[in-house]
C-alpha cells in the first residue's frame, strides 16, 4: 500500500495539518523530521504543505497552498477572509510592498480564538456570505473584495473588483449588499469607494492601478476599452483610455501586456498601430509599472500630451 502520508496529501491537494500526520501515525517528533528533511514545509502553527509541490507553483498558487492549510487546521468555525480568500478564488491580490504576508479569516461561528502567529482573526460574517474552496470555507467575492478594500485601501479593492465584475464572480448589485451587511471598521469609506469605482471592463491589474491613478490625479474622466477607426472605417484599436476632449491616449504597457518580450514581427505590428494611432491626431502615454509609482511624473506625461495636442490642433486649424 502506498505511504498514508502520500496518500493524504494527494487527497487533500498537497495540505496537511497535526491532526492528519497523527491519523497517518505520525508523531510530533516524526512530523517534525519530515519538516527538517525537506519534505513537508511548516506554513503555520498546526499547519504544512508538501514542500516540493508549493516550491513548484506559482507565488499565487502558494498563497492559496498556505491558505487551505492553515483553515483545515482551525476548524469549521473560521473561513478564510480578505486576501486570503481573494486567493482561494483566483482573484488579483494588490498589495503595498513590503507587507507582511498574514493570512485572514473570520469567525464564522461563536467560539474563541487562539491566537496565532501570522493569522489575523476578524469579525464574525453573516452565513450566507460564505462558499467553499479548495475544501475550506471562504467568503464570497463580493465579501472578499470589501474586506480587502477596507483592509489594504481603495487601489487594491478597485483590482480585485474590476477582475471579479469582469469574470462574472460579483456584481454591482452584490457588492452592494455586501457593503450593507459587513462589519468593516475604519475601512468601511475605502470599501464605499470601492462599490462607486469598479469597472470591469479593465483587462488587468495595471488598467486597474491605472484608472484610479488617473481618478487620483483630478484629470478629467477617460473613456475605457475604446475601439477606434480610421477616415475609411477600418479599425485602427483598442486603447485603455481615451481621453477624447483632450485627443489622448493613455496605455497601460503597451508592449509588456502582449506578452513582455515581443517577437519582431510583434513590434512592428505594435509600432504601425501607434503610427496610425498619431495619424487621427491623438497623442500617446505608455505608463510602466514605476510609472503608476511615480505620481508626479504621471500626471507631468499626461499634461504635456494634453499641451501637444492643443498645439497639433491649433496648427491643423
Amino acid at each position: 500500500m502506498a505511504d498514508l502520508l502520500d496518500i493524504r496529501l494527494t487527497a487533500q491537494g498537497g495540505v496537511l495539518t497535526t491532526r492528519d500526520a497523527t491519523d497517518c501515525g505520525l508523531t510530533r517528533a516524526g512530523l517534525s523530521r519530515l519538516v527538517r528533511g525537506g519534505r513537508l514545509l511548516r506554513v503555520r502553527s498546526g499547519a504544512y504543505v508538501d514542500r516540493s509541490r508549493f516550491e513548484a507553483t506559482s507565488p499565487e498558487g502558494r498563497r492559496a497552498l498556505a491558505v487551505t492549510s492553515v483553515c483545515r487546521a482551525l476548524g469549521p468555525g473560521w473561513a478564510a477572509s480578505h486576501a486570503s480568500a481573494l486567493a482561494l478564488l483566483d482573484l488579483p491580490v494588490f498589495e503595498a510592498k513590503g507587507a507582511r504576508p498574514e493570512i485572514h479569516v473570520a469567525r464564522t461561528s461563536p467560539g474563541k480564538h487562539r491566537p496565532v502567529a501570522g493569522v489575523v482573526a476578524h469579525a464574525a460574517v453573516p452565513p450566507e456570505a460564505v462558499t467553499r474552496r479548495a475544501g475550506v470555507r471562504c467568503v464570497r467575492p463580493a465579501e472578499a473584495v470589501l474586506q480587502w478594500a477596507a483592509w489594504a485601501g481603495v487601489e487594491s479593492g478597485v483590482v480585485a473588483a474590476d477582475e471579479a465584475l469582469r469574470r462574472g464572480m460579483a456584481t454591482r448589485e452584490e457588492l452592494r449588499r455586501a457593503l450593507a451587511g459587513l462589519a468593516l471598521g475604519r475601512g468601511r469609506g475605502s470599501a464605499r469607494a470601492v462599490t462607486e469605482l469598479v469597472d470591469g471592463r479593465s483587462g488587468s491589474v495595471g488598467e486597474s492601478r491605472t484608472r484610479v491613478l488617473l481618478r487620483a490625479l483630478g484629470l478629467p474622466e477617460p473613456e475605457l476599452q475604446v475601439e477606434l477607426h480610421d477616415a475609411r472605417g477600418s479599425l485602427v484599436g483598442w486603447v485603455d483610455f481615451l481621453f477624447r476632449g483632450q485627443r489622448t491616449v493613455v496605455e497601460f504597457d503597451g508592449l509588456l501586456k502582449y506578452g513582455g518580450n515581443l517577437g519582431q514581427k510583434e513590434l512592428v505590428k505594435e509600432k504601425l498601430r501607434e503610427d496610425r494611432l498619431r495619424a487621427l491626431g491623438l497623442e500617446i502615454v505608455r505608463l510602466t509599472w514605476r510609472a503608476l509609482d511615480d505620481p508626479g511624473a504621471t500626471l507631468a506625461s499626461i499634461q504635456t500630451a494634453f499641451a501637444r495636442a492643443r498645439r497639433s490642433a491649433r496648427v491643423a486649424g
